[in-house]
């Protein structure tokens, strides 16, 4: 299947408990874009995340539940996109497609990533 900028999916994470290392499917959204010739079929993501602080740093986006741009996600409670946590997938791990962020979304989270990364307009 193919998979595009803005699309958020289901991924296995694996995380560590004290009965070992398990695997959960957590929601991500692609940031890397893939209408341009790249080397690897890699797709670069960042986590999504349905806890909620009070206090929303710089590098993160919370996408309120009842907008446009929620009931594009396909996600089912209100998540904060976490732009300080990205990470490498193989494109075959991902479990399916949720839904796609509108571009006034994504143009909002690329501020986002800008800062995250330490990018200077």
């Amino acid at each position: 299947m193919n998979y595009d900028r803005g699309d958020v999916v289901l991924v296995p994470f694996p995380f560590v408990t004290s009965k070992g290392t398990s695997k959960k499917a957590r929601p991500a959204l692609i940031i890397s874009d893939h209408s341009i010739d790249r080397r690897f079929e890699d797709l670069i993501m960042v986590g999504i995340t349905s806890r909620i602080v009070e206090d929303i740093k710089e590098t993160e986006y919370m996408i309120v539940d009842g907008t446009e741009a929620f009931k594009s996600s396909g996600l089912a409670k209100t998540p904060v996109v976490r732009c300080e946590y990205i990470m490498t997938v193989p494109r075959r791990l991902v479990a399916r497609r949720l839904g796609r962020l509108l571009y006034e979304t994504m143009k909002e989270i690329d501020n986002r990533l800008k800062v995250s990364l330490g990018i200077k307009d």
